[in-house]
């Protein structure tokens, strides 16, 4: 996308970029909200749900106990989260959820690995699947894959690659998807985007899939809301909200604390954390419109909705995110020939009727 900028808006893209590193080494945002140490956490509470499911307790029941017993929000209905991930951990233990994390983790290396022979060079491909295992490390940790976030973006990794880059395999891709939206419905955004992403394409048999796939999703919610409703006693917690308008440094936060970037100081992290974004430009054509309305989207819905406590949200967007520093050096250059007039290093686009 890069590569089509006209001259001028080439240069004040360039300009917008010095001004956001500038920002980046000088702001000093409001810090994250983490559990005290000791204290009773989000993934704690998820093993203890999955262990009194395991036991024959009712999902709904032992979801609205815990969250009762800890202090934890029950209004409205989808501050608990769907039974997806404990009642599948329930049956095969959290070292056998985890197992499947690895292998979807895998297949994401595998699909960003190989889906785009022809369009992307063979170091961008090898680059791609290097960001997607660097992203994914939380896989190590099955009290991280706890978090319902951290699989559903492994779920998208895989969905995406596929999409942009295999558009006739669709049948795959929506069931993976749709695994990732059954475990957090914040993988929504993603199947609505691909539903007319589809449509524009005018590939009226995938339409079909994904309607059906979230005509099921809403059901399945409903269901949801109403065992959840059913739980509810006076004097229940209700939660805050999810209006905090973070901005920008939300999103970037949201980044950093869910990959690897944390280990880095907090200035060097924000710039690192901002750099895929100007790396996902360097897509053009239809899979580029794609592509950046779904990173620009869940950035956007990050700054917006999330809470400084929220922060795992981030983890939506991970390890796909990371993807953008395998295309930075082709987007560089594109901005460096639009600057001086040219085209240059656009991604071919997918050949007719794919």
């Amino acid at each position: 996308m890069l590569a089509r900028l006209p001259r001028p808006a080439a240069i004040l893209f360039a300009l917008l970029m010095l001004a956001v590193t500038a920002w980046c080494f000088s702001v000093t945002p409001p810090p994250i909200k983490t559990a005290k140490k000791g204290g009773y956490t989000d993934g704690r509470l998820y093993h203890d749900i999955a262990a009194q499911v395991a036991q024959g307790k009712p999902y709904h029941q032992a979801a609205a106990e815990l969250h009762r017993a800890h202090h934890y929000p029950l209004k409205p209905f989808f501050t608990m989260r769907p039974p997806t991930e404990m009642e599948i951990s329930a049956i095969i233990g959290w070292k056998g959820f985890q197992k499947l994390c690895i292998v979807m983790l895998v297949a994401g290396i595998f699909t960003w690995a190989i889906a785009h022979e022809g369009r992307l060079t063979g170091i961008e491909r090898f680059l791609a699947g290097a960001a997607i295992a660097v992203g994914g490390t939380a896989v190590s940790s099955d009290w991280l894959m706890a978090l319902q976030e951290y699989p559903a973006g492994l779920c998208i990794a895989v969905a995406f690659a596929g999409v942009i880059g295999w558009p006739r395999q669709w049948w795959y891709v929506v069931p993976v998807l749709g695994a990732g939206l059954f475990i957090r419905e914040l993988a929504l955004p993603f199947a609505l985007l691909a539903l007319v992403y589809a449509a524009w394409n005018q590939r009226w048999v995938e339409v079909g899939a994904w309607a059906a796939l979230i005509a099921v999703w809403g059901v399945f919610m409903a269901l949801h809301a109403q065992l959840a409703m059913a739980q509810w006693r006076p004097g229940d917690i209700q939660s805050q909200g999810w209006h905090a308008m973070q901005g920008f440094s939300g999103f970037l936060k949201a980044v950093i604390y869910t990959t690897p970037l944390q280990r880095l100081p907090l200035h060097w992290a924000l710039f690192g954390a901002a750099l895929p974004l100007a790396g996902w430009l360097a897509l053009g054509g239809r899979e580029g419109v794609f592509a950046n309305l779904l990173v620009w989207g869940y950035a956007i819905m990050i700054a917006m909705f999330s809470r400084p406590d929220t922060f795992y949200w981030g983890a939506i967007v991970n390890p796909w995110y990371l993807v953008g520093y395998a295309l930075l050096p082709r987007a560089m250059v594109q901005l460096y020939w639009a600057i001086r007039g040219q085209r240059r290093a656009e991604v071919a686009p997918l050949p007719a009727g794919s």
